[in-house]
């Protein structure tokens, strides 16, 4: 996992797949539209959706993916931990990529995101998205983009 700010993406030598992402992260803004946008086809592109934050719930992993997550809009709280540290709910679909666990009273890593900061998960990360900062729901609109984990130079 990683987590900072946009502008430092640069700092992490994951090759041009990584610089990909950031080119078009630093492209959309809060009115982009909610949609599926293309960046290197099925293996590099992003997402913009909507949604009002919740209550912690399952964790999720992907196996074929790295995840990329970044508000335009809004805060989040994002419950991040290891898989080895949970239990299968849920188990893996390969067409969705995603397994989901069962949130436990493991150690885990609390991260409050906010426009203008990202957090990368890789395959080993669990995490827990779209938690309500405090406990009341906000409106958040996020991007997330999806990196096919054999395109990073890791």
């Amino acid at each position: 996992m990683i987590i900072d700010r946009v502008e430092y993406c640069n700092c992490y030598p994951y090759g041009s797949a990584w610089s990909s992402a950031f080119t078009f992260l630093r492209t959309i803004t809060p009115d982009s539209e909610e949609m599926r946008y293309e960046i290197q086809g099925n293996e590099i592109y992003a997402i913009i959706s909507s949604y009002n934050t919740k209550a912690p719930h399952k964790f999720e992993a992907h196996r074929e993916y790295v995840d990329i997550q970044c508000l335009l809009e809004g805060q989040e709280i994002i419950e991040s931990t290891t898989l080895n540290e949970l239990s299968v709910d849920i188990p893996y679909d390969s067409e969705k990529d995603v397994a989901f666990y069962l949130k436990t009273d493991s150690r885990k890593i609390i991260s409050h995101l906010m426009p203008g900061t990202f957090i990368a998960f890789f395959p080993h990360d669990a995490h827990m998205p779209g938690v309500s900062v405090g406990g009341f729901p906000v409106f958040v609109k996020k991007v997330v983009v999806k990196i096919k984990v054999e395109l990073l130079r890791l």
